[in-house]
């Protein structure tokens, strides 16, 4: 592999990533009500990552991402029995995958979710980074614009927790990142197909994020 596609490599890896730490979370909250705190602002910062250097800076640093990067290699790795690995998590990543793909097709719905962002960033500086008031509006650019597209993510846990609304707008909020992660993905050349053939790529890439 050249050392130009090692970084395109790096970057496709980078992005799923990004979408199989969103796809940790929204198990993690639906369960047990609770996530990593420093995976969950990296995922949420990255809904307001405009004009990046590179594709790690969408997510901070490689340190920002060590959830995602840690449940895709369990998820993907082929020492993993079918039965070890987690079916939701998996379930999760690759209905985000799908969903984007829909999404980007429809044209004006994504204006509409950005202008919802906007709104949420320029409200950032008055309510603080991570308010419950931010996520609930990130949360509502997904509930009306996205949350009735087939195929719609059916996510699964405790009543308690999905009957909670700090919770649920979490959840709502991460899959909007997700959605961001995907179409990132995509752009520098991610696809479901070369998902399945690049599976040692991705493997390789990942491990050597983890080692640097």
């Amino acid at each position: 592999m050249t050392q130009q596609s090692q970084y395109i490599q790096q970057d496709r890896t980078i992005s799923l990533i990004g979408i199989y730490q969103v796809a940790r979370q929204v198990y993690e909250l639906a369960t047990t009500g609770k996530t990593d705190e420093v995976a969950f602002q990296s995922s949420i910062n990255s809904l307001f990552a405009e004009n990046p250097a590179s594709t790690i800076d969408v997510f901070g640093d490689a340190s920002k991402i060590q959830l995602g990067t840690d449940t895709l290699l369990s998820q993907m790795s082929s020492n993993q029995t079918v039965q070890s690995r987690n079916i939701e998590i998996t379930k999760y990543a690759l209905s985000l995958i799908m969903l984007e793909k829909k999404i980007s097709a429809k044209e004006e719905i994504l204006p509409k979710v950005f202008r919802t962002i906007e709104s949420a960033k320029n409200n950032r500086s008055h309510f603080g980074d991570f308010h419950e008031n931010i996520i609930a509006t990130l949360a509502r650019a997904y509930s009306e614009n996205i949350s009735q597209i087939q195929p719609r993510i059916m996510v699964n846990g405790s009543h308690g927790h999905l009957q909670n609304p700090k919770i649920t707008n979490k959840i709502r909020a991460l899959l909007l990142a997700g959605i961001r992660s995907c179409m990132l993905w995509r752009q520098v050349g991610g696809s479901r197909w070369g998902l399945l053939l690049s599976r040692k790529k991705y493997l390789q890439s990942a491990k050597t994020l983890v080692r640097n």
